[in-house]
């Protein structure tokens, strides 16, 4: 038999945290008030987190507390303390995504447990490897990877591998997503995504429209069917999504999951390929679906890439199971008459589909239902009912929907209510003449507990207190968390002491061992005292000292083959890893002293990992150095290109403060592209490492979202990755949102993955000066639609900017039209 996986369930409120203890979750995450992925979920404060811990730790569960944002320069220090006190109190893991936060935890903490947040990226073994160098115990892998990918990294690692299997998936990969930071403010990076992918679009080809819809809102994932796969694989914890859910949500998904993970391990061999299968029941399939699910579920990437499949193109919220449909409506008494297919019971809900894009659907909770012109509280599949109140224009022939059932959540509620989960410990009682009665118990973690009665036995004159008895009264442990398996007797014949005394002795040693358990799970952070802890005394390295004249480089998302470089007034050329390769124009970029980098994006699961890596060598010798998306780029360039190769590490990193910045130079990056999500106070604020190449993006359209889904495959060409046939080199593709703003996609041909770029382009030319006396040695311009005459004047805009020298009418008017065609200021002045 495998070890047991454990399942790991989410909290955003207390009443949820309870429904997942009681519901069967080995573990639970949830977050504190600081620094967490879920800033509108209710989170915990200190005395609720305490209280959680004790309440999980006397029940055999874990809590991990998710720290896994961004963290600035300036809330370090607090983060860093609000750490120390948690790991104090017993949490048992800390959820991390910033590379700063985490080397602190560890250099401070050495003994505190870290997973590393799927906000990381995380997809291969390459990146696996450069987290497990900054000391992280667990990783929680990209959503986007297959089972056999999944099974081909559990085996190849000793850390803990998490895999998500239940709940909401993001259309972007998650920790690449710049788009509600972009056009919003609200940050995902900082956890108040304010999910732009569940808003409607247009797909736009050349200009002309090809169809609406809600084009990037995927349906939930449900992997209940594969949960003997994950669990043969090598999976160490199973994840359910849902910090924003209710807790009858938390109750009857993980209550579900529960239920068939026990039922995996019900068989004897779980390598056995021919065992351990299970067939989830209609009822409970209907459980989860009602629950939540956004037209039903999806396999989400775990068997591979599906395409339109995966896709809720016409509702992006919940929409329940299937009701029935309109057969008229009363406007004068807000009733509308129904067919039903399923039950409708009061106090359901239920969602009326008018048929109308991107509109309301009327519906509300079910005060009245008339059947056969009598009132019922329930009605069956098949009948025809009066239902009200309903409000709102409804056609005939309409979908009806049922989006919540009030027994289910009733049912749901019941399951937490009581506190019914227990610990499994074992006991010892002892009653012999002349001693006190003693009772020890002792649970699985080696904790072991005495209480004494104050009362000597005496013989019994009439009825003797048989062991029956004793048994019956010692088990009776009521609101404990502890349930006694096992009990041994040592008892002298006939030895009686009245049934109270018994009672006190086992309320006694059950208060004793819940203490003990507690205090047990309370650590200390030995190396850390708060009273004299001041994080700057920690900061490693010397600091650069201002350098006014900054150097330029520019970024070419795609290759501008034809173009001349020789008067580009640039000092660096990013270009596409990919469009280098055998190309000889690489030669006359040389020949103008320019220095020259392959660019090598974020997410390179799949096709293009093995392009890289047989081709490294040979574009290595074309080259100055390489761009690098990711830690795992950077992984794959060391092996096999050495040491002294110059890598920067780009803005899709996420380096937000100054200690992620010296972490990624003790890793040995040769520089690295600070994160568009800064303000200037912040940006001049930060300390940049000596001998450390730091750069920042100050003109472009900002690539906002990576995706291994293609929405022009998916809604244009309706169509599996990899079969439209290369529509998306057919044309140019753009995402049109309810304001009109256009954003550009861009797919490849190489994995079928896209990128989504920002509507309007990062411009703020009057920031120059600022940027000038920060610790940046480069800024960056990124062009992806432009001309070449608009890329030559705004390099030498840039130029000129830079050199401070005085900006002529014609640039005066190229500002004008970048303004005026639409531009951001981006997080410069107002950060996140």
């Amino acid at each position: 038999m495998a070890k047991k996986i454990e399942l790991l369930a989410p909290a955003g409120t207390y009443d949820a945290f309870l429904a997942a203890i009681e519901n069967g979750a080995d573990a639970v995450y949830l977050g504190g008030k600081l620094l967490n992925a879920r800033q509108f979920a209710g989170n915990f404060d200190e005395e609720q987190l305490e209280k959680a811990l004790d309440y999980a730790h006397t029940r055999d569960a874990s809590i991990f507390l998710t720290m896994n944002t961004l963290v600035l320069d300036s809330e370090m220090q607090e983060a860093v303390e609000y750490a120390a006190k948690a790991y104090e109190m017993g949490v048992d893991a800390f959820i991390v995504q910033d590379m700063g936060l985490a080397a602190n935890l560890k250099k401070l903490i050495p003994e505190i447990t870290l997973h590393a947040s799927t906000q990381m990226t995380i997809y291969s073994m390459e990146g696996i490897k450069a987290l497990e160098a900054l000391g992280f115990d667990r990783i929680v892998l990209a959503r986007e990877l297959n089972l056999e990918e999944i099974k081909r990294i559990c085996g190849q690692t000793s850390l803990e591998i998490e895999a998500f299997v239940h709940g909401a998936l993001c259309i972007c990969v998650s920790g690449q997503c710049y788009m509600s930071s972009m056009i919003g403010g609200r940050s995902g990076n900082r956890g108040k995504c304010a999910q732009p992918c569940r808003m409607p679009y247009s797909i736009k080809k050349d200009g002309s429209d090809l169809g609406s819809g809600y084009l990037i809102s995927p349906k939930d994932i449900c992997y209940i069917d594969h949960l003997y796969e994950l669990v043969a694989g090598g999976v160490t914890s199973l994840k359910i999504e849902g910090r924003m859910k209710s807790p009858e949500y938390v109750a009857s998904v993980v209550g579900t999951y529960r239920k068939y993970l026990d039922l995996v391990y019900e068989t004897k061999d779980i390598t056995d390929s021919k065992v351990g299968r299970h067939k989830v029941s209609q009822e409970d399939r209907h459980k989860l679906l009602q629950s939540f699910n956004r037209g039903g579920f999806s396999k989400g990437y775990l068997l591979g890439k599906t395409g339109p499949e995966m896709m809720a193109y016409e509702k992006p919220k919940n929409w329940g199971t299937p009701l029935g449909s309109v057969v008229l409506q009363d406007k004068s008494t807000n009733s509308v008459l129904l067919t039903l297919e399923n039950t409708l019971g009061m106090g359901d809900g239920i969602e009326i589909w008018s048929g109308s894009k991107f509109q309301e659907s009327p519906g509300g909770i079910i005060t009245k239902i008339v059947k056969d012109k009598r009132l019922v509280r329930k009605a069956q599949k098949g009948d025809t009912v009066w239902v009200s109140v309903i409000k709102g224009n409804v056609q005939k022939g309409s979908r009806v929907y049922k989006t919540s059932d009030k027994e289910m959540l009733e049912q749901a509620a019941a399951t937490y209510s009581k506190g019914n989960r227990k610990s499994i410990i074992r006991a010892n009682f002892t009653m012999k003449y002349g001693q006190v009665p003693v009772l020890n118990l002792q649970d699985a973690y080696g904790n072991s507990v005495s209480a004494s009665g104050e009362q000597f036995p005496q013989k019994a004159v009439n009825k003797p207190l048989t062991k029956e008895r004793i048994l019956e009264q010692l088990k009776k442990m009521g609101s404990t968390p502890f349930d006694i398996a096992d009990i041994n007797l040592d008892i002298d014949e006939d030895a009686v002491i009245p049934i109270s005394e018994l009672n006190n002795i086992r309320r006694s040693a059950a208060e004793q061992l819940e203490q003990k358990r507690i205090l047990s799970f309370k650590k200390e952070a030995a190396n850390f005292d708060k009273r004299t802890f001041n994080l700057n005394s920690y900061f490693p390295g010397n600091v650069k000292k201002i350098n006014r004249d900054k150097k330029i480089s520019a970024i070419f998302y795609d290759y501008p083959y034809g173009m001349d470089f020789k008067d580009l007034d640039v000092d660096r050329v990013y270009l596409p890893f990919t469009e280098i390769m055998g190309n000889e124009g690489l030669k006359s970029i040389h020949e103008t002293k320019k220095e020259v980098y392959a660019y090598i994006p974020a997410v390179i699961r799949g096709n293009y990992t093995e392009i890289l890596k047989k081709n490294l060598q040979k574009v290595s010798e074309n080259v100055d150095g390489f761009l690098a998306g990711s830690p795992a780029a950077y992984e794959i360039i060391r092996e096999k290109l050495g040491n002294n190769v110059p890598i920067i590490g780009d803005f899709t990193i996420n380096i937000i403060n100054s200690y992620s910045l010296n972490k990624l130079k003790e890793l040995g990056f040769t520089g690295g592209t600070i994160s568009c999500e800064l303000n200037m106070s912040q940006i001049t604020q930060m300390k940049y490492p000596e001998n450390f190449d730091t750069e920042l993006v100050v003109y472009g359209k900002v690539p906002v979202m990576t995706s291994e889904y293609c929405p022009v495959g998916g809604s244009v060409g309706k169509c599996e990755p990899r079969k439209c046939g290369n529509l998306c080199k057919n044309g140019v593709y753009k995402l049109s949102d309810r304001k009109g703003a256009e954003f550009l996609v861009k797919s490849d041909c190489i994995d079928c993955r896209s990128t989504i770029f920002n509507s309007n382009v990062l411009f703020a030319p009057e920031l120059s000066e600022q940027i000038s006396i920060t610790g940046i040695e480069h800024i960056r311009l990124s062009f992806v639609d432009e001309t070449e005459k608009d890329i030559r004047d705004i390099c030498s805009l840039y130029g000129s900017l830079l050199g401070h020298d005085k900006i002529t009418p014609y640039m005066e008017k190229l500002i004008e039209r970048i303004k005026a065609s639409g531009f951001t200021r981006g997080h410069f002045q107002k950060g996140v």
